[in-house]
C-alpha cells in the first residue's frame, strides 16, 4: 500500500496555518511549519519501500506531498 494521510493537525502562525499529517505508516508524517517553506516528510520514512513515486532527484516531491494531503481533506469534507 502506497503512502496515504490518516488524520491532519492544523494549527496558526504567524504567517499562516502549519499541518502535521499522521500517515498510514507509523512514525512517518507529512509536515509545513505554516513559515512560508516547503512541505516534507518526517521521521523513518527511508525505512519504508517504496517512496520513489513522491521523490525527485532523490528528494520528496512536495507536490506529491500536497495532493495525498488533498486527497485526504476531499474525503473527510474538508476544504481549505
Amino acid at each position: 500500500m502506497g503512502l496515504q494521510v490518516s488524520s491532519i493537525r492544523y494549527f496558526k502562525t504567524n504567517r499562516g496555518l502549519g499541518y502535521q499529517a499522521k500517515t498510514n505508516h507509523e512514525g512517518v508524517e507529512i509536515h509545513n511549519d505554516g513559515q512560508g517553506g516547503e512541505t516534507y516528510l518526517f521521521g523513518q520514512y527511508s525505512l519504508i519501500k517504496p517512496f520513489d513515486n513522491l521523490k525527485v532527484n532523490g528528494r520528496e516531491n512536495e507536490w506529491a506531498l500536497e495532493e495525498l494531503l488533498n486527497l485526504y481533506e476531499r474525503s473527510q469534507g474538508i476544504i481549505c
